[in-house]
């Protein structure tokens, strides 16, 4: 009895865990009858309301509305890039997920880069310098006499 409560609990809890991993994908094709193109060019576009969230996985009533204006320019037999022009000049380059590699924009993508070379640098300097040969020690008395005293003290203890 115990085995079957077991049993029936881990196989809730996989239903559980299945329904909870529903592909938001699935849920936006099939629930807003949209197809993949559409799911695939908004999620290349920034919702206009919600900072920092893709256009296809924001519930807005004005996203629903820019998709479905996605939807209809595929049905008009645009192209993903053509779409994604016609958002960008309307409402500008904030539009875009991936901002373009040019003009301003350019700066972030070329910032990464830069920092990685000047970190690398960094570590090969740091790296040489570990690997260098200190400089020997010197084995003999230094001319302050309190040193010299103190030197040889030490000798004669060890």
């Amino acid at each position: 009895m115990l085995k079957r409560i077991v049993v029936l609990l881990v196989s809730l809890g996989a239903i559980a865990a299945t329904a909870l991993a529903f592909d938001a994908r699935v849920a936006f094709a099939q629930g807003l009858g949209f197809d993949d193109k559409t799911y695939h060019i908004a999620k290349m576009l920034n919702c206009p309301t919600c900072a920092g969230r893709n256009l296809a996985d924001c519930p807005t009533e004005t996203c629903a509305q820019w998709k479905a204006e996605i939807a209809y320019q595929l049905e008009q037999g645009k192209s993903a890039e053509e779409i994604i022009a016609y958002f960008e000049q309307r409402f500008g380059t904030r539009v875009l997920q991936e901002p373009p590699k040019q003009g301003s924009t350019l700066v972030l993508w070329a910032a990464p880069v830069g920092a990685a070379v000047v970190f690398l640098i960094a570590a090969a300097l740091v790296m040489q310098r570990a690997t260098r040969k200190p400089a020997p020690m010197a084995t003999t008395a230094s001319d302050d006499p309190l040193i010299a005293e103190i030197e040889a003290e030490v000798r004669q203890r060890w």
